[in-house]
């Protein structure tokens, strides 16, 4: 007898993958097939999806009868749940199709299969009945490592609490830390010109890998981007191909000495669980909120919703914390005297040589690569009106309003090329610093002689 108070929703930890489940099919002759199936995915209270892979009976018996029974186990209380299925539709794309696609790579990578796993299709079915299996004695589910609902709201308290876009970032992810206890964690923002995500903030990895870049469409951050919806994978352990979206290494700008243009996305070196959650702002995704653990299944669907509930104010005060500039503040700008440039350390100084290449505004110190894109051709542009005109304040406004540095029409996002610029050269250790004045305004400073090379 179907139970009317057991919902999917409430049900959702058994559809992870941890114990197979089982399928029974019947074909029109009234001859049952029992196979394993690698995932169940949830959709809503109402369906569910099943992996189309290689199944070629049970897919036979489906497209004759349109029905089919499933077995759920739960992983911690071994208690069992029976669903009867209606066969819709085959899905070969979109959100709910990539979101199993990622999860079945993760687990084909877990099992050393993945030339075998390949996922053809998203069976869509509607959930006629749910049953639990009798008979079965259950155990004690453990208690979950933090108070979820808990620490979702004091996570959207500390960053609707902060006042500028650089703390934001760093606050967001040291909440996550602090109140539910995800220590690895990264922000990534789009850059539509580019079609990639490149990455603006890092909790809990040795390197921040600020500047990273990941292209769309690739990795558990890529997929979640293109898609709009989580990608949540629990099973990852011998191949990071389509988990971990490492930019192309082989690529080089054709220099002397083989330089490359490359900032190692940061990661754990054997991450067992990931979950990407995209940050929409008016039906836009701006961005990716990205976690891993070295923990199998260490991410549920309660996370999940929280990620997605934390999301939201996240994207949309990274819109509110863009600077409010106006013409008055180039008018004050202009109007005080100009800065003097600070003199440089007393004794013989080290000449520094940075090279800008145009087709990609990628910049390098010396032979070591620095940044690239629109961040890259804004340091040149401050750097030309350092060497040539002796400045070293500038505002917000002017950058944008500067057509040579294809910021894009929309969403351009310059306070946050900014921060990831002032946190690189940082990061580096370089003669060349930024530092904020005011309001949408910023000073550059400079402590080296610098030889400026553009190369054509």
């Amino acid at each position: 007898m179907s139970t009317p108070a057991m919902t999917l929703s409430g049900l959702r930890r058994m559809f992870e993958g941890v114990i197979p489940a089982t399928m029974c099919t019947v074909s029109a002759e009234g001859v049952p097939h029992l196979c394993y199936l690698s995932q169940v995915e949830y959709v809503d209270d109402a369906h569910v999806a099943l992996s189309f892979q290689f199944f070629n009976r049970s897919r036979e018996n489906i497209l004759a009868t349109r029905r089919c029974a499933v077995t759920v186990d739960d992983p911690y209380t071994a208690a069992g749940v029976r669903l009867q299925l209606r066969y819709l539709r085959t899905e070969h794309s979109g959100p709910v199709f990539e979101r199993m696609k990622a999860k079945l790579a993760g687990i084909a990578a877990h099992c050393g299969m993945e030339k075998v796993y390949h996922l053809q299709g998203a069976d869509l079915y509607h959930v006629e009945s749910v049953d639990m299996v009798p008979g079965r004695k259950t155990l004690q589910a453990p208690a979950p490592r933090c108070d979820i609902r808990a620490g979702t709201r004091a996570v959207i308290d500390r960053l609707s609490a902060c006042q500028d876009m650089a703390a934001l970032l760093d606050e967001t992810l040291a909440a996550l830390r602090d109140h539910l206890h995800i220590e690895h964690s990264l922000i990534l923002l789009i850059d539509p010109q580019q079609m990639s995500l490149y990455t603006v903030a890092s909790q809990g990895y040795a390197t921040s890998g600020i500047g990273a870049e990941v292209p769309l469409g690739q990795g558990v951050a890529g997929i979640a981007a293109r898609e709009g919806v989580p990608i949540r994978i629990g099973h990852m352990a011998m191949s990071q191909t389509y988990a971990r979206a490492i930019r192309q290494r082989t690529r080089d700008l054709g220099l002397d000495g083989g330089l490359r243009e490359e900032i190692p996305l940061p990661g754990l070196t054997d991450p067992r669980s990931q979950l990407a959650v995209p940050l929409k702002l008016m039906g836009r995704v701006v961005g990716v909120l990205m976690v891993e653990s070295t923990q199998d299944q260490h991410f549920s669907h309660d996370d999940e919703d929280a990620l997605v509930s934390i999301a939201a104010p996240l994207a949309l005060a990274l819109s509110l914390l863009q600077p409010l500039e106006t013409p008055s503040d180039d008018a004050v700008l202009a109007a005080r005297p100009p800065t003097p440039p600070e003199p440089l350390p007393a004794g013989p100084t080290a000449q520094v040589t940075v090279h800008h290449h145009p087709p990609t505004h990628s910049v390098f110190i010396d032979q070591d690569y620095l940044i690239k894109g629109v961040a890259g051709a804004i340091l040149w542009r401050l750097l030309r009106c350092w060497q040539q005109e002796g400045r070293q304040d500038f505002s917000n406004r002017e950058l944008r309003l500067d057509a040579s540095l294809g910021l894009p029409d929309v969403a351009d996002n310059l306070e946050a090329r900014l921060i990831l610029l002032q946190r690189r050269l940082a990061e580096r250790a370089s003669p060349m610093q930024i530092v904020k004045t005011g309001r949408g305004r910023f000073r550059l400073e400079v402590r080296a002689a610098l030889n400026l090379v553009e190369h054509t």
